[in-house]
């Protein structure tokens, strides 16, 4: 796996698109809902502990912003992200929940967020990297009521916690489009940025930029405001840590299509309730009444049956420059009719792994290893412990002894012996 933490480095973000405005006068906006789910699953890609809400009121923006100062103290980084209506007032930001009332010039600090709420959370915080993202210049037709000066937009930002870096989806005093398709112009090109090959901070906005400035006829150009070095040096690392329900994905997409019986079987035992459950219960039935079920009861080898030690050797890799440790896990697995599975450490605990898998009457063995990350140094991309991960194993098994090699990501090859 490759992950977006590096020693003990902990990132936290707040994504809030709001979209559903009922007050008249504000128009509803279709795509900050969208941009704030876009936004919060590429965040967690990159390894962030991200708190996702949409169509917020008042009372729940202030709650979530509460708890996101509670969790940012000590991190190494806080993201804040808004998409929806914001408007300034008298040189102040304010970000409109969906059932703000808007009256008067006087009633926007009551009715809104000021943005100065975040920025004092974050310097609480003493978090290592401060990034705001604001998709919150639409153009506010309340605005024409008010007796201020400049009421078009946001302002530009004035003192911010040291190491802070604010983006506005365009210039202050100006607007900003909502788009035309799933996400608001600035989103897009965040997300498509995302994807970009240089990821620190300042590769992503300038992508970002060029993705704005094309799709709005040079009309749009999003502002940055914050040192260059955070910006040069932040970066957003990619990880493949997809939690569960992505590894459970991962498990059937390998078995979807397989004539194995005993796949079926074990990712019945795996996710006993899993999504799929229902259509791997089907497969089963079809299968263990076919020729085409090798392994299925009726026809299965008791050849390997027994218990057999297993030896895990994961070599030392070289990652990015970086040196991942190697390991041995020594533990057993039991066959029974074409079928094995073992444990080493209880299961869900740090440094843990499941083997789960079946053997052809010829000895083929095909394995599906899910574990939970343990110390850091031996995990590629050096994940947090306690993250899930899972990969596949081939090989095959003599009735005495056998291998199997890891087909994926990292040198790994299991020694099997029978007792």
């Amino acid at each position: 796996m490759v992950s977006a933490m590096d020693g003990q480095e902990r990132r936290v973000a707040l994504v809030i698109g709001n979209g559903n405005y009922q007050q008249p006068d504000l128009p509803k906006l279709p795509n900050p809902p969208n941009d704030a789910e876009d936004i919060a699953k590429a965040l967690r890609g990159f390894g962030f502990e991200v708190i996702e809400r949409k169509n917020q009121s008042l009372e729940a923006m202030n709650q979530a912003i509460a708890e996101f100062g509670s969790k940012i103290g000590g991190s190494t980084a806080a993201l804040f992200y808004y998409a929806g209506h914001g408007i300034q007032v008298k040189n102040q930001n304010y970000l409109i929940p969906v059932n703000a009332r808007l009256e008067s010039e006087a009633s926007v600090p009551y009715q809104s967020v000021n943005l100065n709420q975040v920025l004092d959370e974050m310097d609480n915080g003493k978090s290592g990297a401060n990034i705001v993202m604001l998709d919150a210049c639409r153009n506010n037709p309340i605005s024409g009521k008010f007796r201020s000066g400049q009421t078009r937009g946001l302002a530009s930002p004035g003192s911010a916690p040291k190491g802070t870096v604010i983006i506005y989806a365009t210039d202050p005093g100006n607007v900003a489009a909502d788009g035309k398709g799933r996400n608001g112009l600035f989103t897009a090109g965040l997300l498509s940025a995302f994807k970009g090959k240089d990821l620190s901070l300042d590769g992503v906005l300038t992508a970002a930029s060029a993705e704005v400035e094309q799709a709005s006829g040079q009309t749009q150009t999003p502002y940055v405001n914050g040192p260059k070095t955070l910006q040069k040096s932040f970066h957003f690392r990619v990880t493949f840590d997809p939690g569960q329900a992505e590894i459970e994905k991962t498990f059937w997409n390998s078995i979807e299509r397989s004539t194995n019986a005993a796949d079926f079987a074990a990712y019945l035992q795996k996710y006993p309730q899993g999504s799929y459950a229902p259509l791997a219960e089907n497969r089963l039935k079809a299968l263990q009444g076919s020729t085409l079920a090798l392994a299925s009861p009726a026809t299965a080898t008791t050849a390997f049956d027994g218990r057999w030690a297993v030896t895990l050797v994961c070599d030392d890799l070289q990652y990015k420059e970086k040196l991942v440790k190697g390991y041995t896990y020594n533990f057993f697995i039991d066959v029974k009719a074409g079928q094995l599975q073992g444990q080493h450490k209880q299961v869900d605990t740090p440094a843990s792994l499941t083997m789960i898998g079946t053997i052809q009457t010829d000895g083929t063995v095909d394995i599906h290893a899910n574990g939970i990350t343990g110390n850091q140094d031996y995990s590629v991309g050096r994940v947090q412990p306690g993250k899930p991960y899972s990969y596949r194993m081939l090989g095959s098994l003599t009735p005495t002894s056998g291998k199997a090699t890891r087909i994926e990501l990292r040198p790994c090859e299991a020694t099997f012996f029978k007792n």
